[in-house]
């Protein structure tokens, strides 16, 4: 298990996904899976910065999981080169460190090193090849388990930090930086009571390298996703009017969460969703009768490349289709949309086949066409999908439990796992 001496304290592990595509060499590659922004082989990574502003935290001790994907199953083993060299520097136990004896491992306390020319921390990386050992051992109970897609990475961020013994999982994304108190604001309300219940779910807000919160946004149009940012914009600024410090929230964003083990054993992200998996968390929490919260002192900075991502109707034509699918969860699920409002709620009305078809047109091209459709076959094709998919979320709801009991008491999958630290 990951351990701290600090008495009273969870054990935590801090996981870090992080994507990459192809290099220079052959920038047109083939996709399988759409990220925002993932890294070319031979690009420059926002990794290491982040993992250098962790060398800073203060509190308890920590560990570091890295997850790494790629947009094609060719560049998983060169993606894997590339983050064993990246995370090298920061190994725990690198040259000209060691820890004292007695210590913990794989978590070893800032009073308990010596020789230490920085704050090092144990830090590990997993692949699709430990997401494909969970298939093999579990086979049925574990076949949405894979290294692709954002639901994906993050289920295999609570999987793999389970099977480490983790009572806190501490989610950030390879593009942000972190203040030295970050972890201790995270630690701060995570598993006690408030207002009655526990907070076992924890979201905080972005802030951009001017220290904004607010995305940047355009007049309003009247379509709901060529206003997204307004939109998006109206939730925050709800948010930060609604008195205290933490607070109930609809929204959540993925490299800014905590969970507790009493909530992640028992609520998964789930497989049909393939971008906006961190507020479909927050739903799926909801409708398990979890409440989901906000630390308005929660806060990281959000720092992603501008040079390289995804086309603007590939990312779009992924928001048709999570919303749709989100609506037709909510309707199966007997849940009013409107507990959601002004974001995610307003994207998940009766009305948002027509906005989506509308925004596609605005930004369709021929290229785009010949690569995901056009806006009327996009949508239909997303109305199908929900259709389809949207039930078999809750057998999978019935199926999460009984893999975390499992992944949890899998002593082959824990050794394997910690091998690498």
């Amino acid at each position: 298990m990951f351990h701290t001496r600090d008495v009273g304290r969870p054990n935590v592990v801090i996981v870090i996904p992080t994507y990459w595509t192809w290099g220079s060499n052959r920038p047109n590659g083939p996709v399988e899976t759409i990220y925002d922004h993932p890294t070319p082989l031979d690009g420059e990574s926002t990794l290491p910065r982040l993992l250098e502003s962790l060398t800073s935290l203060e509190g308890p001790g920590f560990g570091v999981l890295i997850l790494t994907a790629a947009t094609h199953p060719e560049l998983e083993k060169a993606a894997a080169d590339q983050v064993t060299r990246l995370i090298a520097p920061f190994r725990a136990h690198s040259p000209g460190f060691r820890c004292k004896s007695g210590a913990d491992f794989p978590v070893c306390r800032s009073d308990r090193l010596e020789s230490l020319p920085y704050m090092n921390y144990p830090i590990a990386q997993a692949t699709e090849a430990d997401a494909a050992f969970i298939r093999q051992r579990y086979p049925g109970l574990a076949d949405h388990v894979q290294m692709r897609g954002y639901a994906g990475v993050r289920n295999l961020q609570l999987l793999l930090s389970h099977a480490l013994g983790a009572e806190v999982v501490v989610a950030l994304d390879d593009d942000e930086v972190v203040a030295s108190d970050y972890l201790q604001t995270a630690l701060h309300f995570v598993g006690r009571e408030h207002g009655g219940e526990r907070v076992l779910g924890l979201a905080g807000f972005y802030l951009d390298a001017g220290g904004n919160m607010l995305l940047p946004e355009a007049p309003r149009t009247g379509n709901i996703f060529q206003d997204k940012s307004a939109i998006m914009n109206e939730g925050t600024r709800t948010l930060q009017a609604t008195p205290g410090r933490l607070i109930p929230t609809p929204v959540a964003f993925g490299g800014n969460m905590v969970f507790h083990r009493d909530l992640f054993t028992r609520v998964g992200f789930d497989p049909g969703i393939a971008r906006g998996e961190d507020i479909d968390y927050v739903i799926n929490a909801h409708l398990a009768g979890y409440q989901f919260w906000l630390d308005k002192e929660l806060v990281i900075t959000h720092l992603p490349p501008e040079s390289y991502g995804a086309l603007p109707y590939a990312k779009l034509v992924q928001d048709v289709y999570r919303f749709i699918y989100e609506r037709e969860k909510l309707r199966l699920a007997g849940a009013d949309s409107a507990q959601f409002d002004p974001y995610p709620g307003r994207f998940l009305r009766d009305d948002v086949a027509r906005h989506a078809q509308a925004a596609l047109e605005a930004q369709v091209t021929p290229e785009a066409v010949a690569c995901f459709d056009s806006p009327r076959e996009v949508v239909v094709a997303a109305e199908h999908h929900a259709r389809e998919a949207a039930p078999r979320y809750f057998e999978f709801t019935r199926a999460w439990p009984h893999l975390m009991e499992a992944v949890g008491q899998d002593a082959e999958l824990r050794e394997r796992i910690l091998a690498r630290f």
